[in-house]
């Protein structure tokens, strides 16, 4: 089943860290720091980003990364599709590969697959440009002896 990977989600917030901070070159240490993610993995990610032109790197002591190209030109497919890679640096399993075997399960994967096309990177990462989730939905509201704060009907007094 078609799924956004833990590398994906890690490439996407490194990109967010970079785009919040497009006037100097950042270190995958201070990424990893920041955003507290495993550093190996995350310098594996950001290699195989600056690898297909997403990012810019710079080398030695004050080197790090920069974002460069346009990240609305690039699909939420396509950021999953780059950093999901074996050991090796071969690619993942085609996608056509990865398509559940069953009609509706089949239908949603397309369903999918389509949105995640229709997503840019900018739609998630850039500032300003963020799709917007509901505090509700991710729990910021919810303390130890509250449940969260369900969202106000329409129209309730």
């Amino acid at each position: 089943m078609l799924r956004l990977s833990k590398k994906a989600d890690y490439a996407l917030i490194s990109l967010a860290y970079l785009a919040e901070h497009p006037d100097h070159v950042v270190s995958a240490r201070e990424i990893a720091e920041s955003c507290t993610l495993p550093l190996p993995l995350l310098m594996n990610i950001l290699k195989v980003l600056h690898q297909r032109g997403i990012l810019r790197s710079t080398r030695g002591a004050s080197g790090g990364y920069r974002i460069a190209v346009d990240l609305s030109k690039v699909s939420l497919f396509e950021m999953n599709e780059l950093v999901e890679r074996v050991e090796n640096g071969e690619p993942a399993a085609a996608t056509t590969k990865k398509f559940a075997l069953h009609g509706p399960a089949q239908a949603l994967q397309y369903r999918l697959i389509r949105f995640m096309n229709d997503v840019s990177v900018a739609d998630l990462v850039l500032p300003g440009r963020r799709i917007d989730v509901p505090l509700e939905r991710v729990g910021v509201l919810k303390s130890k002896n509250q449940p969260a704060r369900q969202p106000a009907l329409a129209g309730a007094k």
